[in-house]
């Protein structure tokens, strides 16, 4: 982002604490981080990052120094990732890594997922400069085999990762180890994106 690359170029530390904040939603305001109205403290926050906590208190300082910077991170929410929670509802996943125009993949993604039928339930596209464009869909059900090898073919679509319905909700309990898995086979697809 050209405002934290224009106010962090020389602090290199700084400029992950704040490219930190800024991706989880973590809010500066008065000195203090918040998570919605929670306050985290500067510690836990160098922990997170490897950093020392006097670079978070620091990173603090230089934001509130600016007026655009304290404007920017005063307002920062988290935002609910749906992502995460898919295979628990029953939804599959699409994230698609995008190479070009990410407004022109997301239309014709969305075209070929309609045209089969199912619903989008979410849809979130990051093109953040410094950052590779990034599409998430949430659906409501699996795709097909052939409506996945087609969006794989579109232009500009660089790599696919599904991430399938957990069918057996009881594999869901382990946190020690995630599973993906695909149910469907594409015969004669040597190449079908991941």
């Amino acid at each position: 982002m050209i405002l934290i690359d224009e106010y962090f170029k020389h602090y290199p530390a700084r400029k992950r604490v704040a490219e930190f904040l800024l991706r989880t939603g973590i809010s500066v305001r008065n000195g203090s981080f918040y998570l919605e109205d929670a306050e985290l403290s500067p510690s836990a926050i160098a922990r997170a990052l490897g950093v020392n906590r006097k670079v978070v208190y620091l990173t603090a300082e230089t934001i509130e120094s600016s007026k655009a910077l304290c404007l920017l991170f005063e307002r920062l929410k988290p935002k609910l990732k749906l992502e995460e929670v898919a295979p628990v509802m029953g939804w599959e996943t699409l994230e698609i890594e995008v190479n070009g125009s990410p407004a022109k993949v997301l239309g014709n993604v969305l075209r070929r997922i309609t045209d089969e039928g199912n619903d989008v339930v979410s849809v979130d596209l990051r093109n953040l400069p410094g950052e590779g464009a990034h599409l998430s869909l949430v659906l409501e059900k699996p795709l097909e085999g052939r409506t996945l090898k087609e969006i794989g073919e579109i232009p500009g679509v660089t790599r696919i990762l599904v991430k399938t319905p957990e069918r057996d909700k009881t594999r869901l309990v382990c946190t020690f180890c995630e599973v993906k898995y695909c149910p469907r086979r594409l015969d004669g697809a040597d190449n079908v994106p991941d």
